[in-house]
């Protein structure tokens, strides 16, 4: 006699659920069905883009333990409909990043997928770590300790208990490098990008702060894009405002007032550029900065303006330019 196994009918009842509901997502924002989305990284492969992001519960701190403990996975092809995938990598309990775990980052190199991320402990101590994966579903650490660990470096803070900030790893390939960026703090309190660099993308060099903020108490989800010969440096922070700087060498950026780009949104990636018309995702901040709107949006920024700013797409229409 065969025997139901009811809790195994009810765990696939769920995920296909999940994995099939569908919204306007590009009115509505998407976000899997029950949670919010922030940081995230979108990896374009073969005919579809990948999604990765933080997942929390709405209007429950990103702080409290047992909130934000996995990334996200979806994927699309046309960014109108989205297929919701179960989880792709979790905290580790007992370890350095047993509390969080925020904004992956994802690259390919000799065929492996390399995904940098924040591990965060309980008290909010946050390190940048590394895992990998053969086929963008299953991942795993590459060691037992963070890459970046700005409490060995002399100009950071990161006092080893009671929380400090490290966090929202970018990778660009330049100059047969790798250069990793990430929001940190100095010592002296000042809100900065830091630089690493590496050869093998496991072992990296400090090359200390590549940007000082002088108006922000911490800067939020570094973007680092190369546009006519010149080095864009994109970051949160401002409430207000998602911004940039500029710089001619990737090294360092002078200080200068930040350009806005958009308001009441953060952690923007770019998908596709048609010359001066790029197509980017975006999260936003939800009415009086509620975390239920957290969604991911896209947008259009048009550089022929005079004051580029980002224009929401609201219709498939206006992906057509893009190809998408």
């Amino acid at each position: 006699m065969s025997i139901r196994n009811l809790d195994y009918e009810c765990y696939l009842e769920a995920v296909n659920r999940q994995r099939d509901y569908q919204q306007n997502w590009l009115q509505t924002g998407y976000a899997p069905r029950g949670f919010y989305l922030k940081d995230f990284c979108l990896f374009h492969h073969g005919d579809s883009y990948h999604l990765f992001h933080i997942a929390g519960v709405p209007n429950v701190s990103c702080c409290l333990p047992g909130n934000e403990i996995w990334f996200g996975h979806a994927t699309t092809k046309n960014f109108q409909t989205w297929q919701t995938h179960e989880p792709c990598f979790y905290i580790s309990p007992q370890s350095w990043d047993s509390g969080h775990v925020f904004a992956p980052f994802v690259i390919a190199k000799d065929g492996t997928y390399w995904m940098f991320y924040t591990g965060v402990t309980v008290e909010n101590t946050q390190r940048i770590g590394l895992a990998v994966s053969k086929n963008l579903f299953t991942w795993e650490r590459v060691g037992q300790r963070p890459i970046i660990r700005p409490e060995e470096y002399g100009w950071a803070f990161c006092p080893t208990e009671k929380g400090a900030p490290c966090r929202d790893p970018h990778v660009i390939e330049y100059q047969n490098e790798y250069w990793l960026y990430y929001t940190a703090v100095t010592k002296a309190g000042k809100a900065c990008i830091a630089r690493a660099v590496s050869k093998n993308l496991i072992d990296w060099q400090d090359c200390g702060p590549a940007y000082l903020e002088k108006d922000l108490t911490h800067p939020e989800s570094c973007n680092v894009q190369e546009w006519n010969g010149k080095f864009l440096l994109f970051f949160g922070g401002h409430i207000e405002s998602w911004s940039y700087v500029i710089s001619e060498n990737p090294e360092k950026w002078p200080e200068q007032s930040p350009q806005p780009i958009g308001t009441g949104l953060t952690a923007m990636e770019v998908i596709k550029r048609n010359d001066e018309r790029w197509l980017v995702a975006y999260f936003k901040l939800g009415l009086g900065h509620r975390s239920d709107g957290f969604r991911l949006f896209l947008g259009v920024i048009d550089w022929k303006a005079a004051a580029p700013v980002i224009q929401q797409i609201m219709e498939a229409g206006q992906l057509e330019e893009f190809g998408i």
